[in-house]
C-alpha cells in the first residue's frame, strides 16, 4: 500500500506498553504484535547454497599465524524466531529461500514467518508490544506511519545503522521514518510513490506527450484533454481531500506541514508564507483541471478514469492495473494506462512526493536480539533488495538501478527521488484520524474557507495534537 498505514490511535494500550518497555529496561530490542491474525507458515529448512555473512564462524589461525576463514555456521541454541511480515513482498522477495538461508547459517535456529494483513494491523501490533509470553514477534513489518507512535512508547528496539547494507544511501523519505528523537529505530525495507497517471490513447489523439517539464506544461495539457467534454469531465481530477498529493504543492514550494523545536516542541507550520504560496498554485491547478471530488478523497479515482470521467489523475503507481481491472474497472482500457513523474513548479524539477513504503523493527522484549537483528540486515540488505529491485519494486537505497528495459520502474524510481515524509511524532496519526488535512484541503480546494482561513486552523490544530 502506498499511503499511510490505517493507523489508529492507541490509548491506554499504548501506555500499557511504555509501562512494560520500562520494566524490561535491560532489554534491547523493539516491537512484537499478537499471532492471531494472517496465516502462519512455520519457514522450512531448506538448506542454502550460501550462508549468511553474518552467520559464517570466526577465521581460525593455524601454528604460524595465519588465518584460515571457515564455512561452518554458527552454532545457535534452539530458538524460534518470530517474523510479522505483510503479504505484499513475501512472494517476489522469495522470502521462503530467505528464511532457508538464514536458517542454514544458524543452525538450531526456527524462522517462524507469519503473514499479515494492513486491517487493523496496529491494533494487533499493539497486543502483541503488551504480550509477555514469547509468542509476539521478534521482527516486524511496520507501515512508516506506524513507526513513530510505537517508539514513543519505547516499545522499539535502537539500531546502528553502521549494521545494516547501504545505510549511506537509504531513500531520505524512508530513512526518515525509521528515526525517531535522532535515534535509529527500524530499518527501510521498501517504498512506494505516487506518479502521474494517465490515458495513452487519448493523449495521443490530442497531441498530448509525456513527460511534462513543469507544472504549468501538465495543467496545459490536462485543460487541452477537456476540450470537447461536457462539464462533468476532468482533464486531471483531483478530489477535494487528497491531502496526500495536496502536500507536494506545499513541498515544492518550500513550506512544511510543521517545523520542530530543539527542544522537541511542534509548531504547525501550513499558515507559512510558503506553504500557502504552495497551495494557492494548487489551487488553480485543480480549479483549471478538475471537476467533481468535492468531499471526497482519492479512493475511487482509477474508477473515474474507468467510467470516462478524467483522461489523467494522481496516485499509486500500481493503480493502472485498477483502472482496467475487469471486474470493478474497464477492462477495454487495458494497455491504454501509462505513468509520467509529476513536474514541480520549477521546469526541470521532480514534484516532491510523501514516500510511502515499509520499515523494518525489532521488538524491545525479544528474547532473541541479536538473531533479529542478524534477520533483519539479511532482509533488508544488498543481496534481497537487489531481488526485490529486479521485480520492479522501490528498494530501499538509491543505489539501486530501475528494472533493466522497465520504463514505468525508470519513471517510479525518479518519482521516489524527491520523496519526503510527514512529521515524525508520535502523535501524528492523531492528525491523520482527526482529518485536520483532509478538512483543509476540502475548505481550500471547494472554496468554502479562504487560505488564510482554513491554514491558519489547521496549523492551530496540528500544534496542539502533536505537542500533546
Amino acid at each position: 500500500m502506498i499511503s499511510a498505514r490505517p493507523a489508529r490511535t492507541i490509548g491506554t494500550a499504548i501506555a500499557a506498553i511504555a509501562l512494560l518497555a520500562t520494566a524490561a529496561c535491560g532489554s534491547s530490542t523493539d516491537s512484537a504484535s499478537t499471532s492471531t491474525a494472517g496465516t502462519t507458515a512455520a519457514a522450512t529448512s531448506t538448506a542454502a547454497s550460501s550462508a549468511a555473512d553474518t552467520g559464517s564462524a570466526a577465521p581460525t589461525s593455524d601454528a604460524t599465524g595465519s588465518v584460515e576463514p571457515t564455512s561452518e555456521p554458527t552454532v545457535s541454541e534452539p530458538a524460534t524466531l518470530h517474523v510479522w511480515m505483510q503479504g505484499d513482498t513475501l512472494k517476489d522477495i522469495d522470502i521462503q529461500a530467505l528464511n532457508g538461508e538464514f536458517e542454514a547459517a544458524h543452525p538450531g535456529v526456527t524462522v517462524d514467518l507469519q503473514e499479515q494483513t494492513w486491517t487493523d494491523y496496529t491494533t494487533k501490533v499493539t497486543t502483541g508490544l503488551a504480550d509477555t509470553s514469547g509468542s509476539g514477534p521478534d521482527v516486524l513489518e511496520l507501515g512508516n506511519t506506524q513507526v513513530a507512535q510505537f517508539a514513543g512508547a519505547g516499545a522499539l528496539m535502537e539500531l546502528d545503522a553502521a549494521d545494516f547494507d547501504n545505510s549511506d544511501t537509504w531513500l531520505e523519505g524512508l530513512k526518515e521514518s525509521a528515526t525517531y528523537d535522532g535515534k535509529l529505530i527500524a530499518v527501510p525495507y521498501y517504498a512506494g510513490v505516487r506518479v502521474g497517471i494517465y490515458r495513452t490513447d487519448l493523449a495521443e489523439t490530442a497531441g498530448v506527450k509525456p513527460p511534462f517539464n513543469s507544472i504549468d506544461d501538465l495543467q496545459a495539457a490536462a485543460v487541452k484533454l477537456m476540450e470537447g467534454k461536457d462539464d462533468s469531465y476532468s482533464g486531471l481530477y483531483f478530489p477535494s481531500q487528497y491531502w496526500y498529493e495536496g502536500v507536494s504543492f506545499v513541498w515544492d514550494a518550500g513550506g512544511e506541514i510543521a517545523t520542530q523545536a530543539a527542544d522537541g516542541t511542534w509548531t504547525g507550520a501550513l499558515d507559512s508564507d510558503a506553504a500557502k504560496a504552495g497551495l494557492t498554485r494548487l489551487k488553480a491547478f485543480v480549479d483549471a483541471t478538475s471537476r467533481g471530488g468535492e468531499g471526497q478523497n482519492e479512493a475511487d479515482d482509477a474508477l473515474v478514469m474507468a467510467q470516462d470521467q478524467a483522461a489523467m489523475f494522481i496516485d499509486a503507481s500500481w493503480k493502472p492495473a485498477v483502472v482496467s481491472d475487469p471486474t470493478s474497472g474497464n477492462p477495454d482500457l487495458k494497455d491504454k494506462v501509462g505513468i509520467f513523474v509529476v513536474p514541480g513548479t520549477k521546469p526541470g524539477t521532480v514534484m516532491p512526493q510523501f514516500l510511502g513504503g515499509s520499515d523494518i523493527a525489532i521488538s524491545a522484549k525479544s528474547p532473541n536480539a541479536d538473531l533479529a537483528k542478524e534477520y533483519t540486515k539479511m532482509l533488508t540488505g544488498q543481496k534481497y533488495q537487489a531481488v526485490l529491485a529486479g521485480k520492479g519494486y522501490i528498494a530501499n537505497s538509491t543505489s539501486f538501478e530501475p528494472k533493466a528495459g522497465d520504463a514505468n520502474a525508470e519513471v517510479v524510481v525518479q518519482a521516489a527521488s524527491t520523496g519526503r515524509f510527514v512529521p515524525n511524532s508520535k502523535n501524528w496519526t492523531k492528525v491523520e484520524d482527526g482529518q485536520i488535512l483532509q478538512n483543509m484541503f476540502d475548505e481550500i480546494l471547494t472554496g468554502s474557507s479562504s487560505i488564510d482561513d482554513a491554514t491558519a486552523k489547521a496549523s492551530q490544530e496540528i500544534t496542539e495534537i502533536l505537542n500533546s
